[in-house]
């Protein structure tokens, strides 16, 4: 039974480091660290992790957390970064307070993808909390999938 156990952990620790891998910056590709300096040269607190080939760069800038997934190439694939409820737009709030009665937001992002902007959010009620995307319009969208 402890074999099986154990065994169980090893896999379960490889599928979560398959997912995202902490990586030191001197590993990081040129091009994907010059992509990152060129558009964000006021970032501080940088940290990397790869996911599959592409490299995600954690920072602040003003002490506001974003994040942005760069390929091997140096193309800025997604940005995402926090934002505060009274920064969304009102077409957000509204479709907010109509499809989401009695949660409470928890944690909002704006994402830009493909020249897109999105707002992925993070509700919260019991029992089960709900993250969700939504376009610009308002509406939930499933591409982009929620970021984490």
């Amino acid at each position: 039974m402890k074999k099986i156990l154990v065994g169980f952990a090893f896999v379960i620790g490889s599928v979560v480091a398959v997912e995202a891998q902490d990586v030191a910056e001197k590993d990081v590709p040129e091009a994907v660290k010059s992509a990152l300096s060129q558009k964000y040269t006021n970032a501080t607190d940088l940290e990397w992790e790869k996911h599959g080939e592409n490299y995600e760069a954690d920072f602040d800038i003003d002490r506001i957390d974003h994040t942005v997934m760069i390929d091997p190439s140096g193309k800025i694939l997604m940005t995402k970064r926090d934002v505060e409820e009274k920064d969304l737009p009102q077409n957000i709030r509204t479709a907010i307070s109509q499809n989401y009665k009695g949660m409470r937001l928890d944690d909002i992002e704006q994402v830009e993808k493909d020249g897109n902007t999105y707002y992925q959010l993070e509700l919260e009620q019991k029992p089960q909390d709900k993250k969700v995307v939504l376009s610009q319009d308002g509406k939930e969208v499933t591409d982009p999938a929620y970021w984490d």
